[in-house]
């Protein structure tokens, strides 16, 4: 492995926790002490990170804000995709977000919040694995058979279990979009619909709300994510 995979992989490391010490990043990268604290050295002389104000613990830097904001308005089509959720969470009441898939896992790279509160795993930046939820399964959905059985394997799910996703993923297709309700989070009801980029998927806009509101919200809920993936979808991102 090269100095810069080494890079590479420690900063997906500390994208996926809060403020990690050096050998929960060696733990999950596989990297020794000595090459995590040099990857760490390179990084905060870049402002990519930053050693927290508990010693040994480390942080995003300063220099990831403007990348972020670089993301925000060169890769999605500057507020196109914050009008798109706050207009559908004024119009469910409901928190909105719009998340993307990296390798086996979900980001989420936008929200809006509705006018009720909701404490949930989806907040921006936050990774998740793309096996649970409406959101997961609006993506899975629409991948290649070989790229599905690959995120299920390796993320340990098999026999009954991973019969029953490839059968509620062809039911996804037949209606446009997915539902869970507690995958998640306890507790949580999810609705998402994929958004599409030249025929392939690239990522899913959900709503979320407490499972107790979920039988007087689904007849609106669901077709305004539905169509609010569609606006997305036409929008040709570049997730």
């Amino acid at each position: 492995m090269g100095s810069f995979d080494r890079v590479a992989n420690v900063l997906v490391a500390m994208s996926r926790m809060d403020a990690p010490r050096v050998a929960q990043i060696g733990a999950y990268t596989g990297l020794p002490a000595s090459a995590v604290y040099r990857c760490l050295t390179s990084l905060v002389e870049a402002g990519l990170v930053e050693e927290g104000p508990t010693r040994g613990r480390y942080h995003a830097g300063v220099a990831t804000v403007a990348l972020a904001e670089r993301y925000r308005h060169s890769v999605l089509s500057g507020d196109v995709t914050s009008r798109t959720l706050h207009a559908l969470a004024a119009h469910t009441r409901e928190f909105a977000a719009l998340l993307v898939r990296r390798g086996d896992d979900i980001v989420c790279i936008d929200a809006a919040d509705g006018f009720r509160v909701l404490r949930c795993t989806f907040v921006v930046g936050e990774v998740v694995p793309m096996v649970a939820g409406a959101s997961a399964s609006a993506i899975l959905a629409y991948l290649p058979d070989d790229e599905v059985e690959g995120v299920l394997a390796r993320n340990s799910v098999a026999g009954g279990d991973a019969a029953a996703l490839r059968a509620s993923y062809a039911e996804v297709r037949e209606r446009g979009f997915a539902m869970s309700a507690g995958e998640v989070d306890e507790g949580v009801w999810g609705v998402a619909a994929p958004v599409f980029r030249e025929g392939m998927v690239i990522g899913a806009v959900a709503t979320m709300a407490p499972v107790i509101r979920a039988s007087r919200l689904a007849r609106a809920v669901v077709p305004a994510t539905v169509l609010a993936a569609k606006a997305l979808s036409e929008q040709g991102l570049r997730l």
